[in-house]
């Protein structure tokens, strides 16, 4: 395999920028080398900082292979889809597969509701597979897990909705197969089921009310991660405020300064979708949700280690989200410092998926 050496460049590990010499990586199925003495090319990398690719923790995608090579120019090279289909999540993961260079897709399918639930929030979902009974829940996480491949199980825990036994029992199921779940809650009362279930991750933050004290105490001590979606929540808030008086957008950023404030693991995702009434635009998104991240309190640091290193630990991604030997060479390099403005997009020199370099915009 071909091996690319870039000289003279700056280093992003997740703590800060560090000065390389030299810095080397294989080409497909790329890696990050060690000193590698006889490259195959070389790259100035004077002035340049490289850094690993960006994971956009929370996607709609539906079925759009078109927005694959869109997500790849802008440097982000693992996506998570928690909102599409069982059919949608299984046509977009054949599509990301079909040629190198393409981001890695992980999804969810279809998430298990309630018939009882109407809300809002959850418009850009692509199907919700209803149960009636804790029974229903486990053998519908088995299924999940068995026929669709799902990476992930996603929960809708707002209310009107499933009950506390219920919820309970999908955790189990999930925990069982050795899977994280995903709650999808905007309310606080729902935070609460969600953390007393047992659930690994909450999305997005809730919108008509604050977090409990005590709730983001158990979140930050079991380590419950966060993907709060403000992109999103910024784009739904003026339709959905008209049903829903109480929502207010001062909430969900409240509610991301708290958690943080407190040392919750918070994500970076958009929900990026191409509904009609919430759009919120493929990859770009990534960097404006990182922008509201600094706004609702995070360092540039904090912003971009939610976009890499945070992730892939919360996700189990122990592959990528890091400069390392060994890792993944899924890498940006990135004109100038990256931490001085986590909107980079415009500085992004090239981009490799699995050491494979992707056509810039």
């Amino acid at each position: 395999m071909p091996t690319i050496q870039i000289q003279n460049v700056g280093a992003f590990d997740g703590d800060g920028i560090k000065h390389r010499a030299k810095f080397c990586f294989a080409g497909s199925p790329g890696e990050i080398l060690d000193h590698e003495s006889d490259p195959d090319s070389v790259i100035d990398g004077t002035g340049c900082t490289i850094m690993p690719g960006l994971i956009d923790s929370k996607i709609d995608s539906g079925i759009s292979p078109e927005m694959l090579p869109i997500y790849s120019a802008y440097g982000v090279t693992t996506l998570i889809d928690s909102s599409s289909s069982c059919a949608e999540s299984r046509a977009m993961r054949t599509a990301a597969a079909d040629e190198p260079g393409l981001p890695s897709y992980l999804a969810t399918g279809s998430a298990i509701s309630s018939r009882n639930t109407s809300l809002p929030t959850i418009s850009n979902y692509g199907e919700l597979e209803v149960i009636t009974t804790a029974d229903q829940g486990e053998r519908a996480v088995e299924a999940k897990i068995a026929s669709s491949r799902a990476d992930f199980i996603k929960v809708i825990v707002d209310q009107p909705g499933l009950d506390a036994s219920q919820l309970s029992a999908i955790v189990r199921a999930t925990h069982h197969h050795g899977k994280l779940a995903i709650a999808h809650a905007t309310q606080s009362d729902s935070y609460t089921l969600a953390v007393d279930a047992g659930f690994d991750i909450l999305s997005p933050v809730p919108v008509d009310g604050y977090i409990k004290p005590d709730v983001v105490a158990k979140i930050v001590e079991r380590g419950i991660g966060v993907i709060p979606t403000l992109c999103f929540l910024k784009q739904g808030m003026p339709l959905w405020k008209l049903a829903n008086p109480e929502y207010d957008l001062s909430f969900a950023f409240a509610a991301v300064r708290t958690l943080h404030s407190a040392g919750a693991g918070i994500c970076a995702g958009t929900s990026a979708n191409k509904s009609r009434q919430t759009t919120v635009p493929f990859g770009r998104s990534l960097y404006d949700e990182l922008q509201l991240l600094t706004t609702a309190g995070l360092s540039n640091l904090e912003a971009i280690r939610a976009a890499t290193c945070t992730p892939t630990a919360l996700f189990g991604l122990g592959d990528r989200g890091f400069v390392r030997t060994g890792y993944r060479a899924d890498l940006i390099m990135v004109q100038g410092n990256p931490l001085d403005d986590v909107d980079f997009s415009s500085r992004i020199r090239r981009v490799w998926i699995r050491g494979v370099a992707v056509s810039q915009r």
